[in-house]
């Protein structure tokens, strides 16, 4: 066939403006990475003084000084949060997030998360159950998966005032399905606030606050989707205002090709 030509000193400018891509990818990188060091390390910091400042450690405090640290403490807490979030999802969203998939037990997983919240569900007068009928091993990245559970079942804990947050699992497949098509599904229940139809709409975009004054920083349901949809599995949302909410996961058992 016929090539159009083509004048070198198109060539010269095409290779010029994806250098100069290139660069501007590499700076963001650069930026995102530099900026959460930066910022995590003296928060980091801050809290263990501010720790030690609270376990009396330059002389007794009162209790309103004690109320106070907590109160800063707590706030740190959660920026830091937000920072391990906001790099977590630029990770994903450039393909630089390497994920471990191994086989493990999901009850054993889901009983874990639910052991280490209840303290917080009690301190609120929640109960805090499961109902786990799916209990054979799962294949995932461990880590990752706990993330989006305690996430979805902490939210749960947060947006609801009283009556309880219950976890189940279930499987969607019958007894002769194959291995590679069979599925399962978790939902993560709560007696809260509920959620309007306009937020629910918008609600797994990234940076997206809820009209709830107790909406965070619209990161942790963004990134929860991100590493179910790496596991070839969706997060899906139920709810009505003032009747609580239940967050669906759909998950493959096994997944036949690991991609990220």
């Amino acid at each position: 066939f016929i090539c159009k030509p083509v004048k070198i000193s198109e060539l010269q400018a095409r290779v010029r403006s994806l250098l100069r891509l290139k660069q501007s990818i590499d700076q963001r990188e650069n930026f995102v990475h530099c900026l959460t060091h930066d910022l995590r390390t003296p928060l980091v910091a801050a809290n263990r003084m501010l720790q030690v400042i609270n376990q009396g450690a330059f002389g007794e405090t009162t209790p309103k000084m004690e109320e106070a640290l907590s109160t800063v403490i707590s706030n740190n807490d959660n920026l830091l949060k937000m920072l391990n979030n906001l790099l977590e999802v630029y990770c994903y969203d450039v393909g630089q997030k390497i994920l471990s998939f191994r086989d493990f037990n999901l009850a054993e997983l889901l009983e874990e998360v639910v052991s280490e919240l209840k303290p917080l569900a009690e301190s609120q007068n929640l109960d805090l159950r499961t109902q786990l009928e799916f209990t054979e091993n799962l294949t995932g990245d461990r880590m990752e998966l706990r993330r989006v559970f305690s996430n979805l079942i902490s939210n749960g804990i947060k947006f609801t005032d009283e009556g309880y947050v219950e976890v189940r699992s279930q499987s969607l497949s019958s007894a002769d399905t194959p291995l590679e098509e069979q599925k399962i599904q978790i939902e993560i229940e709560d007696t809260g606030v509920g959620i309007s139809e306009e937020d629910q709409k918008r609600i797994f975009q990234e940076f997206r606050q809820g009209s709830n004054k107790r909406s965070g920083h619209g990161l942790g349901l963004h990134l929860s989707r991100q590493i179910l949809q790496t596991h070839q599995g969706d997060l899906a949302v139920r709810s009505q205002p003032g009747q609580g909410t239940t967050f669906t996961i759909t998950l493959p058992v096994h997944i036949t090709e690991k991609r990220c």
